[in-house]
């Protein structure tokens, strides 16, 4: 009786499942609550494997998405989907990965997405010298698990692919930038670096759950430093160090 009893549940917790992703989309959609900012235009396909022909928010479009769930994390109670996302998007952005949601919150893994570096300083404070940028910023999150206000841990890196900077006084040969981040009860610790055969530089950063910061950040000028730059040296409020590195520090408040 016992194993009878069981094995309907069991049935039973399968076919409501295999219903629920099989749902149609559009249906789904529209009956969800969403909020008056958010639309989503052409919506194809099941709860279980859809795509969204354009995401907006705010009247901007953030591109495609398409998702795919994994069946068995939803049978224990977790809706998990493979994403990709972006394509066609007002910003540029590329996307995929993994995200979901658990009883324990909404997390994701090895979710990859990157966009130009003139799209993200649209969302960033104006600079106090004006400068040309270039290249790609790419964001890779090995892992990441939400709690407010940031996050409960989190653990990935993020890299500027670039060549040079473009200032009033000259061009600055960087490169890559790279920069790894984690997280821990919405404390985050950030060390970055780049290099080249002008300048070498490196930076740590620490945001708190109270939004203090501090940072600490330095650079040494190397063999090809553009002249004009080296004229400039001498402006900086602290000298160079016996290891030839300008160091700075600061912090405060978001």
């Amino acid at each position: 009786m016992k194993k009878t009893v069981l094995s309907g549940v069991f049935l039973s917790s399968v076919f409501v499942a295999s219903a629920m992703v099989h749902l149609p989309a559009q249906f789904v959609v529209q009956y969800a609550p969403l909020p008056n900012q958010l639309s989503l235009i052409g919506v194809e396909g099941t709860v279980w494997q859809g795509s969204v022909h354009q995401v907006k928010w705010q009247n901007q479009s953030y591109g495609a998405l398409n998702w795919q769930l994994n069946l068995a994390k939803l049978l224990t109670g977790t809706a998990e989907a493979q994403v990709r996302f972006g394509r066609g998007s007002d910003l540029s952005l590329q996307g995929r990965g993994i995200v979901g949601y658990s009883p324990s919150g909404l997390y994701a893994e090895n979710l990859i997405a990157s966009l130009p570096v003139e799209k993200v300083m649209q969302f960033a404070p104006s600079l106090p010298v004006p400068l040309e940028l270039n290249g790609q910023v790419e964001l890779s999150l090995r892992s990441y698990a939400y709690a407010s206000p940031y996050c409960e841990s989190a653990q990935g890196s993020v890299v500027w692919n670039t060549d040079t900077v473009g200032t009033p006084m000259s061009d600055l040969e960087v490169g890559p930038v790279i920069a790894n981040f984690s997280c821990q009860s919405s404390s985050f610790d950030v060390v970055g670096e780049q290099k080249s055969n002008q300048v070498e530089s490196g930076f740590t950063a620490k945001l708190n759950s109270d939004q203090s910061y501090t940072s600490s950040a330095w650079f040494k000028p190397q063999a090809e430093f553009p002249s004009a730059f080296q004229q400039q040296l001498k402006w900086l409020p602290t000298p160079a160090d016996r290891e030839g590195k300008f160091q700075f520090s600061y912090q405060g408040r978001l």
